[in-house]
């Protein structure tokens, strides 16, 4: 079972990574946007600099979930049967 929450985190990070190194089309940030502020008090165009966080959150979040994913992996190939 972590062997598999492993995998999962790291089939996750090449997604996000793989989504960041492309160039994630901007039409998904603004669809994100719409989608996780809707009913807020919010303008209906998101501001350049929040687009661009939003891509750099997606780096980091995907490099951490690598790193995190490569960890249990070798936890599991290291702790004792």
């Amino acid at each position: 079972m972590v062997r598999l929450a492993g995998y999962l985190l790291v089939a996750g990070a090449a997604i996000s990574l793989l989504l960041y190194l492309v160039g994630a089309p901007e039409e998904l940030y603004r669809w994100l946007y719409d989608q996780l502020l809707s009913g807020l008090d919010v303008p209906d165009e998101p501001p350049r600099w929040s687009l661009e966080l939003i891509a750099w959150f997606e780096l980091i979040g995907g490099l951490a979930q690598l790193a995190a994913g490569l960890a249990v992996l070798a936890y599991d190939r290291l702790r004792p049967a």
